[in-house]
């Protein structure tokens, strides 16, 4: 056989070959081609992705439960521990009157803090004193606002058990804790004795103390309350 006609042969072997093609490489081939890009639309892109994930973390009260307990897993506030927990109680009786009547002087002397009082509530019904706790309440036309204020962690400190909403409220430094939810008290062993049921609070970090309110009807007036308090 000579050169040319081998040559002829191939050709026509070529011509009537058909190589096998995986059924999905068309597809394959145009998705790469779709998804080239610059480095720098690379960049751009990893960016915009950033900036999304601080928006969700940033917004807590605008994503799902479930989100928002995630993110706000075993919080700290102040001398207050928020621990999400995936089921909690559907109703909570309104909160405890502080049933001492002592003077600001005199419970501040006990606590061994000054206490401030909320401009919007004025003058307490009740006051009562511990170290390093000071309590008041009010009796109001929407029933019983408590307000407890203390320093940093006590022992046995406050552990907040919530459960469904957790809204961060950046006006005040502070959580609402939007419905009811079991609140305990640990030692520094991890023992657990359970207080009560609250119900919504906001919890909130101002002058070096940590104040929880209980009681004000929704978390637009317990924002207002909370921002009344200022030291003189």
């Amino acid at each position: 056989m000579t050169d040319e006609q081998l040559t002829d042969e191939l050709r026509a072997l070529g011509r009537s070959y058909t190589p096998p093609v995986a059924p999905d490489l068309a597809t394959a081939v145009l998705e790469r081609v779709a998804v080239r890009r610059t480095a720098g639309e690379v960049i751009r892109s990893k960016w915009r992705a950033l900036l999304a994930l601080l928006a969700v973390v940033i917004a807590g009260a605008a994503v799902a439960p479930p989100v928002r307990a995630a993110v706000a897993e075993w919080l700290d506030i102040g001398g207050v521990e928020a621990r999400p927990v995936p089921s909690g109680p559907t109703s909570a009786p309104g909160p405890p009157v502080a049933s001492g009547q002592l003077s600001l002087q005199e419970a501040g002397r006990l606590a061994g803090l000054t206490p401030l009082v909320p401009k919007r509530l004025g003058t307490p019904n009740g006051v009562e004193a511990s170290d390093g706790k000071v309590a008041m309440s009010w009796n109001t036309a929407e029933g019983v606002v408590r307000l407890e204020q203390f320093k940093d962690r006590l022992s046995p400190y406050y552990v907040k058990k919530y459960y469904d909403s957790l809204v961060p409220v950046p006006s005040v430094n502070g959580y609402w804790f939007s419905t009811p939810h079991d609140l305990v008290l640990e030692d520094e062993n991890g023992a657990e004795v359970f207080e009560r049921v609250a119900g919504p609070t906001l919890v909130w970090v101002y002058g070096g103390l940590t104040f929880r309110l209980e009681g004000a009807v929704g978390k637009d007036r317990a924002t207002e309350i909370a921002q009344s308090v200022r030291r003189p």
